[in-house]
């Protein structure tokens, strides 16, 4: 008897509206970028993760100059130091978030229609903008007084003044990153070559902002022919008619 289950010919004139090039890309620069017929680059990272680290460096010198000059800039040396302790704090907690998870929960009654996935990062939200805030309004007027100082005093030594430029791009640099509230990971930045048909290169890019998804379902099984969801309880006989 024949079988009521004809396999599909595959259509070699079909396309896909959705083109999928995965197969044929090859990883550049130890992966760091990909390439392939149709897009000679592209690459994605996160743009905060770059600007902190910037930030950091600059802000490290900057700090050690206000020391040596004497405890008169002393606003803007404890700020510096916030800053510093901050960026730290950031960059360790993204590239050490494969070994150490922090979770937060609270209790109330309030909160009990909230999952607690949100209320985690809720707070987590909070507490960063209130810290990140709190430290860039901290060197915004330490670092403007001591701005001040330096355009109405002859004779301060040319290092506080190389010092004041790079606080003020310290901050700036700070500023540019808040977005993230302090995960680098929400922000993402892909910048692609795309060659069309017509051969005239273009430049792509796009930033997304958002957690990557967490999947803590199981993922479906598989079952007879291939298919997730319900188990299919046909029995061989069910094949023929």
């Amino acid at each position: 008897m024949a079988s009521s289950r004809a396999p599909l010919l595959a259509d070699n004139h079909r396309h896909s509206t959705e083109s999928n090039y995965d197969d044929e890309e090859t990883a550049l620069l130890g992966g760091i970028a990909t390439t392939s017929p149709t897009r000679p680059f592209a690459t994605s990272f996160y743009p905060t993760l770059y600007l902190r680290g910037l930030a950091l460096i600059l802000a490290i010198p900057a700090f050690i100059i206000f020391i040596v000059e004497g405890p008169s800039y002393s606003p803007a040396i404890v700020f510096l130091s916030f800053a510093i302790a901050r960026q730290l704090v950031v960059l360790g907690t993204h590239f050490g978030s494969q070994v150490v998870v922090i979770h937060i929960e609270i209790v109330h009654p309030k909160w009990q229609s909230v999952s607690a996935k949100a209320q985690e990062k809720w707070i987590k939200k909070s507490v960063a903008g209130a810290i990140d805030s709190g430290i860039l309004l901290g060197l915004l007027v330490s670092l403007a007084i001591i701005g001040k100082k330096v355009d109405t005093t002859y004779g301060l030594p040319k290092e506080v003044t190389h010092a004041v430029i790079l606080g003020f791009i310290v901050f700036g640099l700070l500023l540019a990153s808040v977005t993230d509230f302090g995960y680098p990971n929400l922000v993402t930045l892909a910048l692609a070559v795309e060659k069309p048909v017509d051969g005239v290169l273009k430049l792509a890019t796009s930033v997304s902002y958002g957690e990557p998804e967490d999947t803590d379902e199981q993922p479906a099984e598989t079952y007879q022919y291939g298919r997730s969801g319900k188990k299919n309880l046909q029995t061989p006989d069910d094949d023929y008619v």
